[in-house]
């Protein structure tokens, strides 16, 4: 399982990768920003994204609106640390395959990778 990890925290980002490494998951990719993540994605495949919702200069919602209309394989697995009702909906509106709260645990995201294994 090829994964995307984006987040404008690079602590974070290294975090889950070596969260997710000592679980032999696959970290193809840690990005700061969906312009990344969709430059690699034209030469690239990754089956996972877990996604940040806030960014200083763009919205992640925005981010997963565009990934489910245009790479609609990928699962998206929404991070965020606003656990708000607007927020969840919205998320779960434009097909957020999973969504994980701030602070988590490496249970939570190793649970939520889970559902996606073949």
């Amino acid at each position: 399982m090829k994964i995307a990890v984006l987040d404008d925290s690079a602590i974070l980002r290294t975090a889950i990768k070596n969260t997710l490494e000592s679980f032999d998951y696959e970290v193809v990719l840690e990005a700061a920003s969906s312009a990344e993540l969709f430059a690699y994605l034209k030469d690239h495949r990754v089956d996972v994204v877990l996604l940040d919702v806030f960014f200083p200069n763009e919205n992640g919602l925005d981010t997963l609106r565009n990934l489910k209309q245009f790479h609609k394989e990928v699962k998206v697995v929404i991070i965020t640390g606003m656990n708000q009702k607007t927020i969840t909906q919205e998320a779960k509106a434009l097909k957020a395959d999973d969504i994980i709260f701030k602070p988590f645990g490496t249970e939570d995201l190793t649970a939520a990778l889970e559902k996606f294994k073949h």
